[in-house]
This record gives C-alpha cells, sequence and structure tokens, in this order.
C-alpha cells in the first residue's frame, strides 16, 4: 500500500493532509516491521509434532474477507496470531473494554481493541475449514512487537503477549490442544488450501478511504526521469518542461495512479483531465493501448484494471 500512498503525497498540497498521510505511512512501515520482527521470531520456534508458518493469509468466506498477519498450522490446532507495534503504556479497561495508550505526557489515546480482531479471525478459521476438520482447535494471541511496549492492564482472559514471550505460549496452546494430531497428508492438505485459495485484499481508492475530494488531487502526467508532474503531450509522446526528456508511455503510471486513489474505473473525460490533454482522440487511443477492461453501453465507455 505505500506506493498507493506516496502516489498520493505527490498530488495534495495541503500541508494538513500530507502530515497526516506520512503519518499512515509510518504507521504501516512500523507495522511491517513488528510483522517481520514476529515471522523472525518464530523461525525459533520448535514443536513436537509438524508445524507450518503462514504470514499474510488474505481468505474469504463469500463476502466475509480476512487478512490474517501470521497464520501458524500444526498438526493439532490452528494458532492465529495479530501483530501489532504499539508502543508505551497500554490498558484495557476492564469495564468497557476500551483499549487505549498512556502517551509520555500523561494523556490517553483510544486506540482499536486488537483482542476483538483476534476474536472475528478466530471465528473465521474455525469456519473456514469446519467441512474438513471440524475438530481442529483454533486459538490465537495478540503480539506486541514494540520493544518499548508495556503491557500495564487488561482482562486475565486476553491473550496480549510481548514477543519474546510468544513462542513458550505458542507452544503451551500447542501442548494443552485435544484435537487428535493430523496425519502429514492431511497438513499437506490445509496447507495447499491456503497456498491456493489466497484472495489478495482489494482497498478502496485512497480518496474514498481518506474521505478526500479528488478534485483537490493536482493532475498530470508525472515524469518518469525528474517526478515533476505536468508533462506535456508532443504528437506521440510527453516532453517534460522541467527535464526536457520525453517518455512515450508515461501515462501508464498515471492511469495506474488514478486507479489507485480516485476510482476503479475511468472514463475518456476522466482521463483527458487527469493528464491534462484536450484531444478526445488522443485519449481513445492511448486509453485503447493500455490492456483494460473495456465496459460499453450506448454512448458511454470506460475503462477498468484488468485483475492479475
Amino acid at each position: 500500500m505505500r506506493k498507493e500512498h506516496h502516489a498520493l503525497l505527490k498530488r495534495i498540497s495541503d500541508v494538513q493532509t500530507v502530515d497526516f498521510i506520512q503519518d499512515e505511512i509510518r504507521k504501516m512501515e512500523a507495522g511491517d516491521r513488528g510483522e517481520n520482527r514476529l515471522v523472525r521470531k518464530l523461525d525459533e520456534l520448535r514443536l513436537a509434532g509438524l508445524v507450518n508458518i503462514f504470514p499474510n493469509v488474505s481468505l474469504s468466506i463469500g463476502e466475509w474477507k480476512v487478512q490474517i498477519d501470521c497464520l501458524v498450522v500444526t498438526d493439532r490446532c490452528f494458532i492465529v496470531l495479530e501483530s501489532k507495534n504499539y508502543s508505551g503504556d497500554l490498558f484495557v479497561d476492564l469495564e468497557t473494554e476500551e483499549f487505549y495508550k498512556v502517551t509520555e505526557d500523561e494523556k490517553e489515546n483510544s486506540l482499536p481493541n486488537p483482542y476483538f480482531q483476534l476474536m472475528k479471525h478466530i471465528r473465521f478459521i474455525k469456519d473456514y475449514f469446519r467441512t474438513g476438520f471440524p475438530s481442529m482447535q483454533v486459538t490465537g494471541a495478540v503480539i506486541m512487537t514494540a520493544k518499548s511496549c508495556r503491557i500495564r492492564q487488561k482482562p486475565k482472559h486476553y491473550p496480549f503477549l510481548k514477543l519474546e514471550s510468544m513462542n513458550e505460549k505458542v507452544i503451551q496452546m500447542y501442548n494443552h490442544s485435544n484435537s487428535l494430531p493430523l496425519s502429514t497428508e492431511q497438513l499437506q492438505t490445509i496447507e495447499l488450501v491456503i497456498q491456493t485459495e489466497q484472495t489478495p485484499f482489494t482497498y478502496p481508492p485512497l480518496c474514498e478511504h481518506y474521505h478526500i475530494p479528488p478534485k483537490v488531487l493536482m493532475p498530470g502526467v508525472e515524469c518518469p526521469f525528474c517526478g515533476v508532474l505536468g508533462m506535456k503531450r508532443l504528437e506521440r509522446t510527453w516532453n517534460c518542461p522541467s527535464c526536457k526528456k520525453n517518455a512515450r508511455n508515461a501515462h501508464r503510471q498515471t492511469v495506474q495512479e488514478y486507479f489507485w486513489l480516485i476510482s476503479k474505473e475511468i472514463s475518456n473525460k476522466e482521463f483527458r483531465h487527469f493528464c491534462k490533454i484536450d484531444s478526445i482522440y488522443s485519449a481513445s487511443r492511448m486509453l485503447k493501448s493500455l490492456n483494460l477492461n473495456v465496459h460499453k453501453g450506448g454512448a458511454w465507455r470506460y475503462y477498468s484494471p484488468k485483475r492479475n
């Protein structure tokens, strides 16, 4: 998602929005670092039976789609691990179950409670494998990956763990499972299902996600050489007014960014506005060359990206 966010950054001028998007990028990068630390720690895991580790699992049951940070598949149980890179002092209100952190200046910042996300994902895995493996136990934990994190208060039943204690707790979950052990063939079947049925998690365009009016985005084709927005269309190529270099297919990335930022569909008129060209015929020719899905209906026509 970061390439999409960087594409958004270069097209907005509002300082407050820029700061917000930069903060979102920092959070994503911190989350990625935390997930990587979690997976590296699991490399040290040793169980009595068979085990396989799947990071970034995206599965669906109809319209119910989930993205699980890490799924540990063993011959006795499934273990869902959710990675959270929260730093500082963390609290869960024992009555309301509100999750929050206390900053250094003693301010309380409310956060989404990851316990409920974990429970949802555990229910999903139970339902997903109910037909083939109805007796398999599904459990899990929320792993706090930030080194500076301190879990100050939580209900006793909340499986919130520091990264350093994760492997020992996973071993306990495995040893306490009362499910009948799976055979090697059964475990291979589960692994094949996870590998072949992964469905990439699709996000809405960022303007929709962040409630940013598309009209505030700066249009224009970006120069692939110097990064300046506003290349000019000259005959059958694009020319950069800054570095003076030409790039015949510079509009390809601009259309991709339109799909990332504004809409999964683009018309000739929208293409002309976003690429800052006037000719309907040139726009039509360029759109047809992009290997997009074409949707027709009477006098209108629009284009959408093909699925990988």
